[in-house]
């Protein structure tokens, strides 16, 4: 934040500058250099070059009084600045100017050349006067290019802005929770209906974590809502404030090939502006996550919609180039197959960019929900690279035409994100020897890093196996430190956790070891010590995140009402996290409640059996348990709605609600938080342990 900001501040005040700048090199100077091109004198200077042969066509007055005519076609700023810079050149190679540029005019004006009788290839021994109308005309297309590329330029920065007042907004949020802290009373009566229906509701129905029908997820409402605020500020940008010069004398020919031309260049130059932000947020060490509390999976929401926008922008860019090009000069005679092979597939500016195009397409597709959610190890490797393709292809594409700052800045983004990883690998030990085990369909590593850092509850770390596929990494969970050692854990998906747990569970004694890399902790823990009343709410591996901030809560020995409800499926999964159940089971500072949802009725055991330690107990024995505050059900699970409205209008104070598990668990549990949020005698938060890593 204390970076981008000031940099979307500065963008936004160098724009006028750059504005005159571009309109004064560019459209007036530009102009009547060309001019100076069409005539020769008895110098002989060579002016169809791209640099300007000063040396040669200062001395005399005929160049200096032709220019001195084309400069009339000008606004006065722009001439003022153009015959500045033409003062100012001849100095350079010794030739120095007495009069003002009115003196220069006047006497061209007295005697010159008219264009029109002037042969290319006899020198003339007068001033040339350009006709007025034409170069009127071509100087009126080319301020209007020019402006209009301008404001290409101020509105990327605008849609910058847009972001970077959202990100000061949320940053002011935090510092004011933590100078005036939650005292747990129930907020102003419009406060809850705000964050009833604009902030934690997903955007319609229920479904937020879940897909919906498999397609993909649905970001929350206020999230939408910011989508759709940037999706509109683009569109209008896209088009806004873009003026034709209509004339036979113009550059472009016809108005609607103008415009076409003019909203290409505006299309290509806010696509590139987009770039940082796009970069930003998609990297795991993005800082802007401690500045702001926004998690992981909202600037991932943003990251994805940012990346389709600027595939949308580009593709228009390119449309409209193809479009006009092929409509132009020698390529309107062409056949289509012919413009694309001799001015697209032979010129490498163009084909580079078509390119790139392409493989921003290829990044959007293969970033889609049911192809990263059942190969996301493949779609990780392919996005990795076809990112780098990407931005190396439309590096090119760019370079001749300028606004590289904003290819600095999105590397640079990429580079930190990069350099910050390899040095979380590198601090825990390059190769750290790790214990696996498995129970259930739960993958246990334990390791111990060189450097030890301090955990804090709901964290995680990524893991790379070295025998598998050593590039890709799989996110774990911290459940605690024992001995110096780190517990992860993780529930079996495709790719590296399948691989482990395929390779502990083959063996005899069903432990394995491996040569492992560590990247972390990341994550934010959240401030549920602010809260009378926690709701703790876990769903099979879920319950590793949830007994985090259990342990915690326990060994500090909190005052705060504090219930835990965890879903599993078998009661043999209990013996994942034995241990620190039992330690938790016999404080009695938390009231427990364990649904174990998956089990035959044959399975269940005889009423009465009882034992106030989980550890001694087999799995037949579990459901007597008569541990403090703990009860234990089998073939049922709780209805979230109702424990939710219950816990939250019988509390006396604030409620957090923390949820970690299935997707919809979560979702049922945002549901019921967001329909009680304003029905409770204090403050009603939920927090959302969920890790979009597919």
């Amino acid at each position: 934040m204390k970076v981008f900001t000031p940099l979307v501040a500065a963008a936004l005040i160098a724009a006028p500058t750059v504005h005159a700048a571009i309109a004064q090199q560019n459209a007036c100077t530009n102009v009547c250099r060309k001019f100076l091109a069409t005539f020769t004198t008895d110098a002989g200077c060579d002016l169809s070059g791209d640099t300007i042969p000063y040396k040669c066509i200062c001395p005399g007055t005929i160049y200096t009084e032709s220019y001195a005519l084309c400069l009339d076609v000008c606004r006065d700023n722009e001439k003022t600045a153009a015959w500045k810079a033409w003062v100012k050149s001849c100095k350079k190679v010794g030739v120095e100017f007495d009069e003002d540029y009115e003196y220069y005019y006047e006497a061209g004006v007295a005697d010159n050349i008219p264009l029109k009788q002037v042969n290319a290839t006899i020198p003339v021994d007068k001033p040339v006067l350009p006709p007025r109308e034409k170069y009127q005309a071509n100087y009126d297309t080319r301020w209007e290019k020019n402006y209009s590329t301008l404001w290409a330029e101020y509105f990327g920065n605008i849609i910058n802005a847009i972001w970077g007042f959202l990100l000061v907004v949320s940053f002011t949020r935090l510092i004011l929770v933590k100078v005036f802290p939650r005292k747990g009373s129930k907020p102003y009566t419009v406060v809850s209906k705000f964050r009833k229906y604009f902030i934690l509701p997903s955007t319609f129905g229920g479904r937020h974590i879940a897909s919906v029908k498999g397609v993909g997820t649905l970001p929350l409402r206020w999230q939408s809502i910011v989508v759709a605020v940037v999706f509109i500020f683009t569109v209008i940008f896209m088009f806004v404030r873009i003026k034709a010069t209509e004339g036979p004398e113009t550059t472009y020919y016809t108005k609607t090939l103008e415009v076409t031309r003019f909203i290409g260049d505006r299309c290509g130059i806010l696509a590139v502006t987009q770039l940082p932000v796009l970069f930003l947020f998609g990297g795991r060490n993005n800082v802007l996550m401690f500045y702001t509390g926004w998690s992981f999976d909202t600037f991932n929401v943003f990251h994805k919609w940012q990346g389709r926008f600027v595939l949308m922008i580009a593709s228009v860019h390119a449309w409209t180039y193809t479009r006009v090009y092929h409509a132009l000069g020698p390529y309107k005679d062409m056949t289509a197959a012919e413009y694309w092979k001799e001015e697209v597939l032979e010129v490498r500016e163009n084909y580079i960019g078509i390119v790139a195009i392409v493989i921003l397409g290829v990044i959007i597709i293969g970033a889609c929900y049911p192809l990263r959610h059942r190969w996301y190890e493949i779609f990780l490797v392919i996005h990795i690279a076809s990112a780098c393709t990407f931005i190396g292809l439309a590096w090119h594409h760019v370079k001749s035409h300028g606004w590289m700052q904003y290819f600095y800045a999105a590397i640079a983004v990429w580079a930190f994100d990069v350099f910050v990883r390899a040095v979380r690998v590198a601090a825990a030990g390059p190769w750290i020897k790790a214990n696996v085990t498995a129970h259930g369909d739960a993958v246990y590593v334990a390791v111990k890093p060189a450097l030890r850092w301090t955990a804090k509850p709901g964290q995680y770390a990524f893991i790379y196996v070295l025998r598998h596929n050593f590039w890709e990494s799989h996110p774990f969970s911290i459940v605690e430190t024992r001995d110096g050692h780190y517990i992860f854990v993780a529930k079996k998906h495709a790719g590296v956790t399948h691989k482990l747990h395929t390779s502990v569970t083959s063996k005899n004694d069903k432990t394995d070891s491996c040569r492992v890399w560590i990247e972390g902790p990341y994550g934010t823990s959240f401030p549920i010590e602010r809260y009378e009343t926690v709701l703790l709410v876990a769903g099979g591996i879920g319950i590793t995140a949830i007994l985090s901030y259990a342990l915690e809560m326990k060994r500090k020995g909190t005052d705060q009402h504090v219930i835990l409800y965890w879903m599993v499926r078998e009661a043999s999964s209990m013996k994942w996290v034995k241990e620190q159940l039992d330690e938790i089971t016999e404080s009695g500072l938390i009231e427990i409640n364990i649904f174990i949802t998956g089990e035959d009725s044959k399975e269940k055991t005889e009423e009465g059996e009882s034992s106030t330690s989980l550890s001694e107990l087999s799995d037949k024995e579990i459901t007597g348990i008569s541990a403090p505050r703990y009860t234990l059900k089998r073939n049922t699970r709780p209805d979230m709605e109702e424990v939710v409205a219950q816990t939250v209008q019988t509390a006396e104070g604030s409620v957090a609600v923390v949820s970690c598990g299935p997707a919809a668990l979560a979702d049922a549990c945002r549901a019921a938080v967001t329909e009680n949020v304003d029905k409770g005698k204090g403050r009603v938060d939920y927090f959302e342990d969920a890790f979009s890593w597919a």
